[in-house]
């Protein structure tokens, strides 16, 4: 059994090249492709000279990127810190230094946080990467950093030869959470805990190859990496993803893209209705819909379940990556 979650890409690619692993905005790209991409990544740090155990962090909009840096890391046994994009330097500051990152991949806007403290963060100076947002009005890349579609323009496409295997206790992320009081805790995920997350949500949606996920949750968010991109994509199933939220856009994309799976946080479902886009969408495709983070009203639950949309309530904790979810029989039962 393959305990490293980085190679599950590599299987995945073997076995259903050109099956679609990620839609976004406009973007389609396959599992081969995503592969390929994870593998030029992996190969440039291996070239930079990380090894096992050590941190690399992204400061990035919800891309393709955003994933093929993650695999990337979990292919080589490095340690993934996704940054809360909303962070001011302050806290990124504090972050990267908690958890002793040597990488950092930033997005073109959050220029302004990083430059303030490059000289007070333990990133090594070569290692600073820059990608483009996609959106207008920011700068181009500054000097002090490594423009990421140059970088793995001559990257190889090979699988990473490992000297030193990844085995199935060692950490794969450290996602910060706010949930003690006093400065956000690292909370170290494994390969192990991630593995059986995914067996955990494939159970609770009855996950299919054939399934499409839309979610608009960032990747920075436990919520958005571990239950959504994760599981979806180790399980080969698509993921429709956008760089950020917007309620309109969302409910479009459920009968664009014939979504199966939809999850959306109960502030999120509240700006959903309300924009009234759901009023003329065909919703006919979807058979799980999943919700939570925070206590939700039986009006809003009854409000989607009119609709044909039954939510089933999640509950988890980033620091043990567990989870439970209210039975689709009892999702009005036990509102809430």
């Amino acid at each position: 059994m393959i305990w490293n979650v980085g190679k599950v890409m590599t299987k995945r690619a073997r076995i259903s090249p050109d099956k679609v692993a990620v839609f976004f905005e406009n973007e389609t790209i396959t599992y081969k492709q995503l592969n390929d991409n994870i593998n030029q990544v992996a190969n440039f740090m291996q070239a930079k000279g990380l090894k096992k155990g050590d941190r690399i962090s992204v400061s990035l909009l919800n891309c393709p990127e955003f994933l093929a840096i993650y695999f990337a890391a979990a292919k080589l046994g490095l340690i993934f810190v996704p940054l809360n994009f909303r962070m001011v330097a302050g806290e990124l500051k504090y972050q990267l230094n908690d958890c002793g990152s040597k990488l950092l991949v930033f997005n073109d806007m959050f220029i302004k946080n990083i430059e303030p403290i490059r000289s007070s963060i333990k990133v090594d100076n070569d290692k600073y990467i820059f990608l483009k947002s996609g959106l207008p009005g920011f700068q181009n890349c500054p000097e002090w950093a490594l423009d990421y579609n140059e970088i793995l323009k001559d990257a190889s496409t090979a699988e990473p030869i490992l000297k030193d295997p990844v085995k199935i206790d060692d950490p794969l992320g450290i996602i910060y959470t706010s949930g003690t009081t006093g400065d956000p805790k690292g909370a170290v995920l494994s390969h192990e805990q991630t593995y059986f997350k995914n067996f955990q949500i494939s159970d609770y949606t009855d996950m299919r190859k054939d399934d499409v996920f839309l979610s608009q949750l960032p990747l920075f968010h436990s919520g958005g990496l571990y239950i959504v991109a994760t599981p979806t994509l180790c399980t080969g199933a698509t993921i429709v993803m956008r760089r950020t939220f917007e309620p309109e856009q969302f409910a479009r994309d459920i009968e664009k893209f014939k979504a199966t799976i939809i999850f959306g946080l109960t502030t999120m479902w509240r700006f959903i209705l309300n924009s009234k886009a759901l009023d003329d969408t065909d919703v006919s495709s979807v058979r799980v819909v999943l919700g939570g983070g925070e206590r939700t009203p039986d009006s809003l639950l009854k409000d989607l379940s009119d609709r044909g949309l039954n939510m089933q309530l999640g509950f988890g904790q980033t620091e043990n990556s567990a989870m439970m979810m209210t039975p689709k029989d009892a999702i009005l039962k036990k509102a809430g």
